[in-house]
């Protein structure tokens, strides 16, 4: 009898618990119809606004000037850099994809460092050191960060790529004072929360407000401690910083928790737990999934050195030989004592019909021409 209570007691928690986790994703959707949570996504009238304030003007260069030519060119890109500092945290399960981020998107970063998670073994369980975790590890470095030269945490997976540039030009506008936190959200248990694939970012307002709530010893506080996106979503909720909506000002998305197959080739159920509309894709995109770090280098070519010239002229001239045109023939004679240039046609056919009598002793001539050392 005692086991059929039981029973009914379980079946009786779950069905409150799905009803009550109905319910909570029921308010998000609706929190989100009704507008009430912010939209951030870049707009490019704002961000113009800001670059006038700053009492800056631009003009467009060709790319066969910013590549060939000896011009000093000052990038409107350079002067985001030096002044929106962005500190990279790296989440690293797999060192060689850190290895290709630090040669690839991390040379955008102002600083850039990571934590690395031990990997679990797959046939052998084993005790997983809590001290170690990647909530407990993630939480110790943010409570511990220094803010006082950053002006953004971005916090990203070893499998992320970044377009730092895009995401330069998109904070620059916003009010530095009111603590935002970045990315692409998604609900889970009745709150929304950044996901960490495509990374999420953090302003010195949000650290600092993070900073004085949590220490070392809240950090140890949580069970499922390698969902760290989850539990750092979960504190900021409680300091009353939520997602926002970072589509662009077209409604496309900018936070992209997939790679670019999948977000060109979506399927309805990848999205099913957004909390946000997606839709694909933003010219202004800020993070995607490069899934290794093989890729990282084709994304890396594809972005910052392929480029269409469509016009210019320092790129097309030809090749500026070290000899002048009617120079190797005269070498040739001196080399072999000749020193009149003035001989007939006869006698230059006769001086290449002793060096070379036939094919064999051409290609024989030719290949001791290429491995001669011509200094010693």
């Amino acid at each position: 009898m005692a086991h059929f209570y039981s029973r009914i007691t379980f079946i009786i928690g779950l069905i409150l618990g799905a009803v009550l986790a109905f319910y909570m994703q029921r308010y998000v959707m609706v929190e989100k119809k009704s507008g009430t949570t912010a939209h951030l996504g870049p707009n490019y009238s704002h961000y113009n606004k800001w670059f006038k304030k700053q009492g800056l003007s631009r003009k467009a260069v060709l790319w066969d000037n910013m590549r060939y030519s000896n011009i000093s060119i000052y990038k409107e890109s350079d002067y985001l850099y030096s002044h929106i500092n962005i500190h990279c945290l790296v989440i690293v399960k797999n060192t060689a994809n850190f290895a290709a981020i630090l040669d690839t998107w991390a040379k955008g970063c102002n600083f850039i460092s990571s934590i690395t998670i031990e990997p679990r073994h797959q046939i052998m369980p084993s005790v997983q050191d809590r001290n170690k975790s990647s909530w407990v590890l993630l939480c110790k470095y943010l409570s511990g960060l220094d803010s006082s030269s950053l002006d953004w945490v971005l916090v990203v997976k070893d499998t992320t790529f970044l377009l730092l540039e895009n995401f330069r030009q998109y904070v620059a506008p916003l009010n530095a004072s009111e603590p935002l936190y970045l990315g692409h959200a998604i609900k889970f248990w009745g709150f929304a929360y950044n996901s960490g694939d495509p990374g999420y970012a953090l302003n010195k307002a949000a650290i600092l407000l993070f900073q004085k709530q949590v220490d070392e010893v809240r950090c140890l506080e949580n069970s499922y401690r390698n969902k760290e996106d989850f539990y750092l979503g979960k504190y900021l909720m409680q300091l009353n910083i939520t997602p926002v909506n970072t589509a662009d000002e077209y409604g496309l998305s900018t936070f992209h928790p997939y790679n670019w197959y999948h977000m060109f080739h979506s399927k309805d159920n990848y999205y099913v737990n957004s909390v946000f509309p997606v839709k694909c894709c933003s010219k202004s995109s800020i993070a995607f999934q490069a899934t290794e770090g093989s890729r990282m280098y084709t994304f890396n070519y594809l972005f910052y050195k392929l480029q269409i010239f469509t016009s210019g002229h320092y790129g097309n001239q030809p090749f500026k030989s070290s000899v002048p045109d009617n120079e190797p023939w005269k070498k040739i004679l001196r080399d072999h004592n000749i020193k009149s240039e003035n001989i007939s046609s006869d006698e230059y056919y006769r001086l290449w019909e002793n060096l070379i009598n036939d094919p064999n002793s051409f290609a024989a001539n030719l290949k001791k021409e290429q491995f001669s050392n011509y200094d010693n």
